[in-house]
This record gives structure tokens, sequence and C-alpha cells, in this order.
């Protein structure tokens, strides 16, 4: 695995000779792989495994030394982690921060854990870990796009990346969170918004809402307009699963994407490319 894409297909021509978006790459992050048409940059992305945040980046120079001179006034000590892992402690408020970084083959692997007063040893022990179990290359286990993190589940796991389509203005997110019970409230109906379109004085139209199952997850998708007085109509889709409670290899799901009405056609077509593709990454 390179970065976490895979090749796949291109564009392609239908029978009526309309071209419609394929999936060129597949980008892994956290227990899941989705594909991505072309011309979808990935503008952020967030990742929070056993409650260590950690980020996979290629090394730029200086960079770990800038970030410890931005907290010089507030650093309380610099902790030993293991061999090649620069670590430290700094306050912020009343809140003590942990940050650290391990290079592995030109790849940072940072982590941010915070802790309270005396529990310092349970999230050093933690960010070790983590920072231990880091595999370049790998396709398995918890994804950070470069490698992945080879550790079993934890019951306090979440990821975020969003991507824009620039030329038109389609923005889509995809978010995971471990849950202690299945989420079956977040964008399950249309009602709530409803009155907050028409509070505004505006309206709302449902295009579709029904249940879809992607790669055996049994989810809801729903299709709405919103139009708001002085503003251009904004299309919004979504796609969420509850999720199973304790259970990190199956946590709540929502892809969310949205876009003036100008750009429904681009949102439709790269929606209905990457949903289908949205497959589990294995654990070992």
């Amino acid at each position: 695995m390179k970065w976490g894409l895979w090749v796949a297909l291109g564009m392609v021509v239908s029978c009526a000779g309309e071209k419609r978006v394929e999936l060129t790459n597949k980008e892994a992050i956290g227990r899941f792989r989705v594909g991505v048409p072309v011309g979808l940059e990935a503008v952020s992305r967030s990742q929070m495994i056993y409650g260590v945040e950690v980020a996979a980046e290629p090394v730029q120079a200086g960079a770990w030394d800038a970030k410890v001179a931005a907290h010089a006034e507030k650093i309380v000590s610099r902790p030993s982690l293991g061999a090649g892992v620069a670590a430290i402690w700094y306050k912020e408020g009343s809140d003590l921060i942990l940050e650290a970084q391990a290079v592995r083959d030109g790849v940072a692997v940072s982590i941010v854990r915070d802790a309270p007063e005396g529990k310092e040893a349970v999230a050093e022990k933690l960010a070790s870990a983590v920072l231990e179990n880091y595999k370049p290359g790998a396709a398995a286990g918890f994804c950070l796009g470069p490698g992945a993190i080879h550790m079993g589940p934890s019951l306090s796991e979440s990821v975020r990346i969003n991507w824009q389509l620039p030329a038109s203005g389609v923005k889509i997110e995809f978010s995971t969170q471990t849950v202690t019970e299945p989420d079956t409230r977040t964008f399950m109906d249309v009602e709530e918004e409803r009155g907050m379109a028409g509070a505004a004085g505006g309206t709302l139209t449902v295009l579709s809402e029904r249940d879809r199952t992607l790669n055996g997850l049994n989810g809801r998708e729903i299709r709405i307009v919103v139009t708001l007085p002085g503003k251009e109509p904004q299309v919004r889709f979504t796609w969420h699963y509850p999720g199973v409670g304790r259970d990190g290899t199956k946590p709540k799901i929502d892809f969310v994407a949205k876009a003036a009405v100008s750009g429904q056609p681009a949102l439709e077509a790269a929606w209905d490319a990457m949903l289908p593709s949205l497959e589990s990454v294995p654990v070992n």
C-alpha cells in the first residue's frame, strides 16, 4: 500500500455515450477504505485510537523543532518514550498535553494525548504503544494513510476525512466514532431540519429517504434540498450507520455531502461512485 491508495478504474463511457464517475483509487482511514473519484481533493484528516490522536505525514524538516519552540514557555518535561521518539509535556490551561513524534521510513508519526496531573504514566504508556505498533505500508489494522497501527479495536476510536471538488463546490465528509450503544438519532429523519428551515423562513424538500445497505452495514440515506431566503438552494446527501455498541470494528459511520444546487450533478456522480466502494479493513 502506498499512502492508502490502490489503483482501480478510470473514467468510462456508457452505452449512451455519457460519462460517469469511476474510482481511480481507494483511501484507507481507520477501519475502512473508500473509493475516491478523480479531482476530489482531501483537505483535512484526523484519527484517534485508544483516546490518542495520531497522524502520519511526510517528514518536514524542522517541523518538530518548530512545534517545541511554539510551546517552549509551557513545557514541563521531556519524557522518554523509547528509541527514536521525541516527546514533550506542556501545560495548556489546567490540562497537561503530551505530544510525541517518531520517524518511520520517511514518515513522521505523531501523537497528542491529554491527561490530568498525576496520570501522565497512563498517557505515556498508551502513546508508546501506538507509536511502537505503527507499521509502514500496512494495509490492515487502524489505517493512517501511509501505514497502520497494528492494535486491536478499542472503545475510543474516531476518524474524519474531508474532501472537496473545487470546480463544483462539492464537499464530502466521511467520519466514524465508536459508540456505547447504536446512534439512532443522527441523520435518521428530516423533521427537525424541516422545522429549522421553516423557522428561518425557508423550505426543505426531501428528494429521497430510504434504508440503504453498504458492505453489509444497514444504514439510512437521506437526500434533501434546503432553500433559505436570499441564498442559493443547498443540496445535502447523508448516509448514517448507527454502529454496534462497544464494538470497535463497527463504529457509527457518517457520509455527508454538500453543494449548492448548481453542483448537484457533480455531487450525485461522486456520491453514487463512493458509497458502494465502502469496505472494512482487516484487523490483522
